[in-house]
């Protein structure tokens, strides 16, 4: 394994992935927002059990990426490649140049499935505690570099959808917070609920052309004792949204039984 976040992990693993029956490339997924709990398990379920051949882990903790992240999804899917790139989504001018570099990890692949699991959860004792620039950042990383990413792979993803085998996808997590805001959590209300605009209106003008956009609405707290919101069933239902396609609506809701 190499700690370097700008090349590939396990780039001498003797499997490279592998193209699935009526395709000519590899499969690859992206997950920008990795990390323990829905980002990771959402990797490993859709390198397992998705048919897929390459997981590009991003997120912000260089080191978590490679001494978490990457073995999680490695030991779901040890015939899978995973690569690992540092990603600071808070930060709109870098995500260029990152995509350059994810561009350069997927080079002859198919880039089929971008999940996008970035959040910041950061309450506050009341509403109007929030400032504006905690607001602008939650902004950032909910909705302007989302938009930059969708931008970069929403043109490929509709190239991708010509080939049957494949189901082209951009996947966001959401939550209930759109329309349950949290007074406390007033910022991350109003990201999602853009961010929900955002995707609703991108599934409209995509699918289409064969591209799924949707959200894996996860309406409250994440824990993995709960029989729905787990981070394992949450990344099954994910997958059960994925493939289905654009069949499969603009957005899956998951409540606690």
């Amino acid at each position: 394994m190499t700690t370097n976040p700008k090349t590939p992990l396990n780039t001498t693993y003797p499997h490279p992935p592998q193209a699935q029956p009526g395709t000519t490339m590899p499969r690859t997924l992206l997950l920008f927002g990795a990390g323990p709990g829905i980002g990771d398990h959402v990797a490993a379920c859709f390198a397992s059990q998705g048919g897929i051949g390459h997981v590009v882990l991003l997120g912000r903790n260089e080191g978590r990426l490679t001494s978490e992240d990457a073995p999680f999804v490695q030991k779901a899917a040890p015939d899978v490649k995973v690569s690992i790139v540092r990603a600071d989504l808070s930060d709109v001018d870098s995500v260029p140049g990152v995509l350059k570099e994810v561009d350069a990890l997927t080079e002859g692949e198919d880039v089929e499935v971008v999940y996008y699991n970035a959040a910041r959860i950061k309450p506050t004792g009341a509403a109007l505690d929030v400032s504006v620039k905690e607001i602008e950042e939650d902004l950032r990383i909910q909705v302007l570099s989302l938009h930059l990413i969708s931008q970069h792979y929403l043109p490929r993803l509709t190239t991708v959808s010509s080939k049957p085998a494949l189901k082209p996808a951009l996947l966001v997590t959401s939550s209930h917070l759109p329309w349950d805001p949290i007074p406390q959590l007033l910022s991350l209300s109003l990201v999602k609920a853009a961010q929900r605009t955002q995707i609703l209106a991108l599934n409209r003008a995509y699918a289409e052309q064969g591209v799924h956009c949707g959200l894996i609405s996860v309406q409250g707290v994440v824990d993995p004792k709960n029989k729905v919101l787990s981070p394992q069933v949450i990344a099954e239902r994910a997958l059960e949204f994925w493939q289905k396609g654009v069949e499969g609506g603009a957005e899956v809701n998951l409540v606690e039984e």
